[in-house]
């Protein structure tokens, strides 16, 4: 494999593996990231230009792709680690389809370290392998001793082999199980956990990625960069509220990151409540409402388990239960589940707010014992197998659940999820929700927060055009526009990489209007890359990728009359006890794929907007795929 000629950000190869032949070679990155800048940008052509449409995520022609971005393996706050992780996948619902994955800590950056952008991986091996990456070399090498390993001991076990210095990605039990809820795990809490993305692994028979690399990321205008990292750690940490106190068990959960405001906490030496052994682990995200069932210790042993078996920690947590939406409850409420098709008893020693009884439960999802195989389908599945539950069920769109959209538990309040429901409506996974309506609910607090709703009507006005985009009276109006303005900036953000917590930065509590810089990652980016592009700009790339990715949607046979099954979800009583307005809804579906330059019947991009966003070719592709293009 020849080395790539000098880039900034990037470090030009993509690393290409076939795990049927066992042929590995490198392709040319920056072909790619001239239009597609990285991460999901990169990862969504290379989908469009080799994925079939509609091939199975477990078929062996199914690729699953690793991408970083530019300002991956820098000191870019909030980037770091991070990488997208994409293809045809598991959770998929009601058919597998192309989706993303995203995971922090330090693999991503130790992959460019070790001289690659990304790696595509196609084929399935006959036995169990891993994938050996060093220095711009990789080898593929037997896995018999790691197979049927939990995660911390494939680790582990790699780590004696090739070196303390070595960054690890990895499936549990519940891939090599093809469980459709099993995550790509790597250090101690870091995982790619939504699309199920750990079973196509283990249905390549690949139980790890293991790398180390000595090389290192080149930066165009390294003092300038560095101005720009202090600047925006800055601003970064005025848009999260006042720095947290010093919390010892509290860590980032992606290098460089300068915020940790999420807070990934690490325990050491807990005793397990379910087995005799200690547990050293972490938890973040949606695990900590573990820690709330009983006892402490058998909360926390649920969480790890979890984590050794590579099951998602969403999907259990904020799906089964044991809070919220808890799914598993109201069905054996209802009479539909009993405890002996549990075969774990629920009496008065264990309930479903026993740490013991979803250790239990988790192990038996991850080895697909008894009720544990319907469960490893993910929730929508399972409710179709049992026939019941729907009613309750958290599952909101694509196979995957409840996820900030004012429904269920929790925020955000009337109007703002009408955003999150467009949003719900349009994407391939659940949204992500956090710069428009988790930002404002932050800030405004009811009136309470920081900064004024004059304030964020402001800013609203500023960034989307109309400060009903933001007003609290606004009902249905003025909805559609700062939905394309943070799907446009979330494909960016995907491909850079940053953080969803922090970018974009849109409040600041240090600043006199109470605005931050939204242009902060477009600095970040021209300063690594030496390439001159505004955030306008950058956002236009966001607007090319959400169409290739739409495109793509479009091949496999995703209509207008697929985006509106989120209807009936949220016609379903927010907290407040208002639910969609069907009409009104609709009209604003209308007004979207208008703005969105795609066909209001249909949902299908016309011609005209590909071509504007040079994607000429994708319009050929698809107009031969599906016939005339509207």
């Amino acid at each position: 494999m020849a080395k790539a000629s000098a880039t900034y950000g990037w470090v030009g190869r993509i690393l290409r593996v076939d795990l049927g032949s066992g042929r590995i070679w490198s392709q040319d990155t920056m072909p790619y990231a001239k239009d597609f800048i990285g991460g999901r940008g990169i990862a969504a052509r290379i989908a469009w230009e080799e994925l079939k449409p509609g091939i199975d995520a477990f078929d062996p022609e199914n690729r699953l792709i690793f991408m970083t971005g530019p300002l991956t393996g820098t000191l870019a706050p909030t980037s770091g680690g991070r990488l997208v992780v994409c293809g045809a996948a598991p959770q998929a619902y009601p058919k597998t389809h192309y989706t993303r994955s995203n995971m922090g800590g330090f693999w991503g950056a130790e992959l460019k370290y070790a001289g690659f952008d990304g790696i595509v991986i196609q084929g399935a091996s006959d036995r169990p392998v891993y994938l050996w990456i060093e220095d711009g070399k990789a080898e593929i090498l037997d896995a018999k001793e790691l197979w049927g390993r939990d995660t911390f001991e494939t680790q582990r076990i790699l780590f004696r082999k090739h070196g303390l210095g070595t960054r690890v990605a990895c499936i549990g039990p519940a891939g090599e199980n093809l469980v459709r809820i099993a995550v790509i795990h790597s250090e101690i809490e870091n995982a790619a956990g939504q699309g199920g993305f750990g079973a196509v692994m283990g249905s390549k028979k690949l139980k790890a990625i293991a790398i180390r690399g000595k090389d290192k990321v080149a930066i165009a205008r390294p003092k300038e960069f560095l101005e720009a990292c202090e600047y925006v750690k800055k601003i970064a940490q005025t848009s999260r509220g006042p720095p947290p106190r010093p919390d010892p068990k509290c860590k980032a959960c992606s290098m460089s990151c300068t915020v940790q405001g999420c807070g990934l906490q690490i325990y050491k030496d807990v005793q397990g409540f379910v087995f005799a052994r200690r547990y050293n682990g972490g938890v973040h995200c949606a695990s900590p409402a573990m820690l709330r069932l009983v006892p402490w210790e058998a909360g926390f042993e649920a969480a790890q388990v979890a984590n050794l078996m590579g099951v998602n920690h969403w999907e259990i947590v904020l799906g089964l239960g044991p809070f919220w939406a808890g799914w598993l409850k109201r069905l054996r409420e209802a009479g539909y589940v009993k405890d002996e098709d549990l075969s774990i008893p629920l009496d008065e020693i264990l309930g479903f707010d026993s740490g013991e009884f979803w250790t239990r439960l988790i192990l038996k999802i991850a080895y697909k014992e008894g009720f544990g195989r319907v469960l490893a389908e993910g929730i929508a599945r399972a409710a179709d197998i049992l026939g019941k539950g729907k009613e309750f069920s958290p599952h909101v769109a694509h196979g995957f659940i409840t996820h900030w959209d004012g429904h269920f538990f929790g925020s955000p309040r009337f109007p703002y999820w009408i955003v999150s429901a467009l949003n719900w409506a349009t994407e391939s996974r659940d949204p992500n929700v956090h710069g428009y309506a988790q930002e404002i609910e932050y800030w405004w607090r009811g009136g309470k927060g920081p900064i004024t709703m004059d304030q964020i009507k402001a800013i609203g006005k500023r960034l989307y055009g109309s400060e009903k985009a933001v007003a609290l009276e606004s009902g249905y109006d003025y909805k559609a526009q700062p939905t394309i303005w943070h799907e446009n900036n979330d494909c960016i953000k995907d491909s850079l990489l940053t953080c969803d917590q922090i970018f974009p930065i849109i409040f600041s509590h240090t600043s006199p209007d109470g605005f931050g810089d939204t242009g902060a990652d477009a600095l970040l980016f021209r300063t690594a890359t030496g390439i001159e592009m505004d955030e306008y700009e950058l956002r236009r790339v966001g607007e090319r990728i959400f169409n290739l990715e739409r495109a793509i949607a479009i091949r496999e046979g995703r209509r207008r009359r697929d985006d509106e099954q989120v209807i009936p979800y949220f016609m379903k009583p927010d907290r407040q006890g208002i639910g969609l307005d069907e009409e009104k809804f609709r009209r604003l579906m209308d007004e979207f794929y208008e703005l969105r330059g795609w066909d209001v019947e249909t949902g299908i991009p016309t011609k005209r907007k590909l071509e504007e966003l040079g994607l000429g070719d994708v319009a050929e592709g698809l107009e031969k795929a599906i016939g005339r293009l509207p």
